[in-house]
């Protein structure tokens, strides 16, 4: 491959991502997956402005809107009563990419695609970064797996999800910490009645969220709950009883939502406090670097900016430095990411912290919701879904 060249550990939603935005500014890239096939797990994910104007840069706006369900709002109820909190209508402007809903495998298959026909990209499944050392020229990358030379590029992004090896080869072996929290998640048939947005219900303790998926042909179910000790993995089945134990005294609407699911799978929520972006020739991306709980729904879209925003600096200061530009270039990058990033981390915790909140704090909680308004609500998150990347 003509240099420069750079690897991307991870072929996710964030590292496929950065391929085509590296790769769209004319650097070349390899993208190394340890797992052997693809299909993105998980449900479903909502991709809202910020992010979906830089996938609309990558010209991804038709292969979405085959898949997607653009949202016309968002309710909040109570989780006994299923009383509305609120409600805020979405308004797209001219221009500007709807609030996408969709499954996350197709959001991958979509991106996958369009890496699979730039020919500045190569993707090396089945093999993981074992290791990495950095010089004043590159990085000497050793994959495990089959026997091969090692990669020598000019830099290293680490875009290889919350338990990243990149990350600890960069210095940061910190666990995760477990939340008390796991989801529960599903994906039903959809019956035709429902309003294609997003209903948030919350609870003491729990909450619970629904959307379109699938071009409106499937629900997204994901439901909240306490645990007293964390399990690994994201696709263990759950128990159908413990849940439905779990809705008993929910609205009968989200009961009834619930018990005609066909199963669940369950994974626990871990929280990681931000890593350092960048060091030398070696940065992080997405949940690599600050992983974010799903109280916001910005973790896609985070690893998404992130990815533009890396690839420009980057671009930019080849163009101008070479290849000895690079650290720079990396360290730029994360002076521009940090604050947003743990922003973002921070508003999620406390929505967590506020959508549990039990009686009477809950009281408080649901007047504020309801003299906010939908108006209220849109300025509160300006400063997340206006959110654009620098030409």
């Amino acid at each position: 491959m003509a240099a420069p060249h750079i690897v991307i550990a991870g072929a996710g939603i964030g590292g496929l991502t950065a391929g085509l935005c590296l790769a769209r500014r004319g650097i070349a890239v390899t993208i190394v997956e340890k797992r052997t096939g693809f299909g993105e797990l998980g449900a479903g994910l909502q991709i809202s402005p910020n992010s979906g104007r830089v996938l609309d840069g990558l010209d991804l706006a038709l292969p979405l809107k085959r898949v997607a369900v653009s949202s016309r709002g968002l309710t909040i109820r109570r989780w006994r009563s299923g009383a509305e909190l609120l409600a805020m209508p979405v308004t797209q402007e001219p221009g500007e990419p709807p609030f996408r809903l969709l499954k996350r495998n197709d959001l991958h298959t979509v991106l996958l695609d369009a890496v699979r026909a730039m020919p500045n990209i190569r993707l090396l499944v089945g093999r993981g970064v074992q290791d990495a050392a950095q010089d004043a020229e590159g990085v000497t990358i050793t994959l495990d797996g089959k026997n091969g030379e090692p990669l020598r590029p000019i830099a290293l992004i680490g875009a290889d999800g919350g338990r990243s090896r990149v990350r600890e080869l960069a210095g940061d072996t910190a666990p995760p910490v477990f939340t008390g929290y796991e989801a529960w998640r599903t994906v039903l048939p959809a019956t035709g009645a429902e309003i294609p947005g997003v209903t948030l219900h919350l609870g003491a303790g729990r909450h619970a969220v629904h959307y379109p998926v699938a071009a409106g042909r499937e629900i997204n179910l994901v439901i909240l709950r306490q645990a007293q000790e964390a399990r690994e993995g994201w696709s263990r089945e759950g128990d159908r009883a413990l849940l439905l134990d779990h809705v008993a005294k929910a609205s009968p609407a989200l009961r009834d939502l619930a018990r005609s699911a066909p199963g669940w799978l369950v994974w626990s929520l871990f929280d990681r406090a931000p890593a350092a972006m960048a060091k030398g020739r070696i940065a992080l991306i997405g949940d690599a670097a600050h992983p974010v709980l799903p109280f916001l729904a910005q973790g896609a879209s985070l690893a998404i900016e992130d990815a533009a925003v890396l690839a420009r600096h980057l671009a930019t200061t080849l163009a101008s430095d070479g290849n000895a530009g690079v650290a720079t270039a990396l360290a730029t990058f994360a002076a521009a990411r940090a604050g947003r990033a743990a922003r973002v981390q921070s508003e999620s915790r406390s929505n967590g912290r506020t959508y549990h909140l039990g009686l009477p704090l809950s009281l408080g909680r649901d007047l504020v919701l309801r003299r906010l308004g939908a108006e209220g609500m849109r300025a509160r998150y300006r400063w997340l879904y206006d959110w654009r990347e620098e030409a």
